[in-house]
């Protein structure tokens, strides 16, 4: 089951410390220029061959620059029987307090 929400569900997941996974799926040069606070980068071209890497009993949460991008894995995963939610918008759409 994979799901959209918006930046302020993701802010309110990170100020309430719930159990998710987060992932930015952008080069490794965009996540080294800024990305928020917990989240593990795997660029979208790698997500598949690292699946390994993803927790089946949390909730995963992607984001890229825009969503396009995360939306697409978000149903990708989905299909594998992930439970995924994509931040609509993406980082662009973020300006909380957990930019690092």
């Amino acid at each position: 089951m994979w799901y959209l929400i918006s930046v302020a569900d993701l802010e309110q997941y990170l100020d309430e410390g719930q159990e998710i996974f987060l992932v930015d799926m952008r080069d490794r040069g965009a996540y080294e220029c800024g990305h928020i606070l917990g989240a593990v980068n795997i660029p979208g071209n790698e997500l598949m061959g690292r699946l390994y890497e993803l927790p089946r009993e949390k909730l995963i949460v992607l984001y890229c620059y825009h969503g396009p991008n995360s939306m697409l894995a978000a149903r990708q995963l989905a299909k594998l029987g992930y439970e995924v939610a994509d931040v609509y918008g993406g980082i662009e759409a973020y300006r909380g307090r957990y930019m690092v």
